[in-house]
């Protein structure tokens, strides 16, 4: 008997959902490798505004980016929201958001490309519309432009 898979179950993203600048944002689940209180950063000179500085979690030093300054939102203070550590470029570092809302799986034909106006300079690359994961819709963030962008040298 010949086995018959479902296509539709290749054809899924897993996304970590979470807000910034009061947005709705997402991320691919497979860059994620953990979560943790947002904490103090150490600043960084000569970094842009939007990379908040570094931080140890347990023992490893982590850059941490700011999504909300990115977004063109004001600084939430320091130890305020969550930090998601992910790999991205090559890199691990870590994106402070204000919450951390779930995980969706996400059918790879409802993202929807997103114009030059919405892509926020590369940072965004797709949008899931409203309906797919609740009442609105929701930016998916490329973390390898994000990691380019900030962490360039």
């Amino acid at each position: 008997m010949a086995s018959i898979e479902s296509t539709a179950d290749l054809d899924v993203k897993r996304l970590l959902l979470f807000r910034a600048a009061g947005r709705l944002c997402a991320c691919d689940l497979s860059v994620v490798r953990e979560i943790v209180a947002a904490r103090v950063a150490t600043r960084l000179p000569g970094a842009p505004a939007w990379v908040m500085g570094l931080i140890n979690v347990r023992g490893t030093l982590l850059t941490v980016m700011d999504l909300a300054v990115r977004f063109g939102a004001p600084r939430s203070a320091d130890g305020v929201g969550s930090v998601i550590v992910v790999a991205g470029g090559g890199k691990l570092f870590g994106l402070r958001v204000d919450s951390v809302r779930d995980v969706r799986a996400v059918a790879d034909a409802a993202l929807e490309p997103v114009d030059d106006q919405r892509n926020a300079d590369g940072v965004v690359r797709a949008l899931v519309p409203a309906g797919v994961v609740g009442d609105e819709s929701a930016l998916v963030c490329d973390m390898d432009a994000i990691a380019r962008e900030a962490l360039a040298g």
